[in-house]
């Protein structure tokens, strides 16, 4: 008997160490170890903080890169059950959390804070996320395209009619900005995808492989320049840091929640999907579209929101890979390994 939990034991330690070093887990490791260098060595943050927003846009460009070869129907689906994921994310949910903000009794610059949370689109990152977890990984992925496309629209809607005249918003900067960070990187995927769809086999693994650490590499950027107000707020105000932190993921597992319970009944697999989008929110792509017009506490929030989101998939990776690595799984993996960060 000994013996046997001994095996068990080494095996359980071999896979976890596979594991760890497996591309996406030593990718995720980058990002973590990018976050507390800008917290902990606040000269590399501020150096990096001009150049925040040009790496989110290359993040941005890079990570459709590996999608430009999917099926069409794999990207966008509008269908009936596609919609209700999508406007209980971006229309009912906004809803809800501003609710709560009303009833808690938070004051209108945390709700601002709230309400671009609750209308981001999803990260680019959670068709990977529901793909570790066994959940539906294509619908995750389209329900990640039509949030993103749908945010603007939600995002400034939401913040006018809530906060009116006191959040500021440009409309002309407003839309600018919309146009760059999501208009133009569609368009130039769209451009791309003949010459994608052209790509022997080995020129596509090359590319995926260059767009996937291209990506990781501007993440890097953005998420330690974004870190210079954390670091800033921490020295004048270490408990409103943590009051954000605690904000953004009590924010996290609010929705997620919320949704699963909603979306139970039409099935365990299609709610703990939902689940995901709804919940692992692209707070970053929020504050490229709205900055400094709804107050200096965003960047802030965005920089701190940064820590659950890029720690979460590393816990998932370490805690779960390992237990779900089956033949066939370790298959699947590698043809979607081209189309994914994590």
């Amino acid at each position: 008997m000994p013996t046997a939990v001994a095996r068990i034991w080494l095996g359980a330690k071999v896979k976890f160490w596979k594991v760890c070093c497996e591309e996406r887990t030593l990718a995720v490791l980058v990002l973590a170890s990018g976050i507390f260098l800008g917290l902990g060595v606040p000269a590399v943050a501020d150096f990096l903080r001009p150049w925040a927003l040009p790496a989110l846009f290359l993040v941005i460009i890079f990570s459709l890169v590996p999608f430009a070869r999917l099926p069409a129907h794999h990207l966008i689906s509008i269908d009936r059950d596609m919609l209700r994921i999508v406007l209980w994310q971006q229309v009912v949910l906004p809803c809800i959390v501003i609710a709560a903000g009303i009833v808690a009794r938070f004051p209108d610059s945390v709700i601002l804070l709230m309400i671009v949370t609750a209308c981001s689109g999803s990260l680019f990152s959670s068709p990977a996320l529901a793909e570790i977890l066994g959940f539906d990984r294509e619908r995750a992925l389209q329900a990640m395209v039509l949030s993103t496309l749908f945010m603007p629209v939600s995002l400034f809607l939401f913040l006018s009619a809530f906060i009116g005249a006191q959040a500021n918003l440009d409309l002309g900067t407003y839309g600018f900005r919309t146009l760059i960070f999501l208009g133009l990187p569609f368009v130039l995927l769209a451009l791309y995808r003949p010459l994608a769809l052209s790509m022997s086999d080995a020129v596509t693994r090359k590319v995926g492989f260059a767009s996937r650490w291209a990506t990781i590499l501007a993440l890097l950027v953005f998420g330690t320049g974004l870190m210079s107000a954390v670091s800033n707020r921490m020295d004048a105000n270490p408990s409103k840091v943590v009051f954000l932190l605690a904000l953004a993921t009590s924010l996290c597992l609010l929705m997620m929640a919320l949704t699963t319970i909603v979306m139970y009944r039409f099935g365990r697999r299609e709610a703990l999907t939902a689940s995901i989008v709804a919940g692992f929110r692209n707070i970053g792509l929020g504050f490229a579209l709205v900055g400094e017009m709804v107050g200096p506490d965003l960047a802030v929030y965005a920089g701190i929101s940064l820590v659950p989101v890029f720690i979460a998939p590393l816990l998932l990776r370490l805690t779960m890979s390992a237990s779900l690595a089956t033949p066939g799984e370790t298959e699947k993996s590698r043809t979607v390994e081209a189309q994914s960060l994590f």
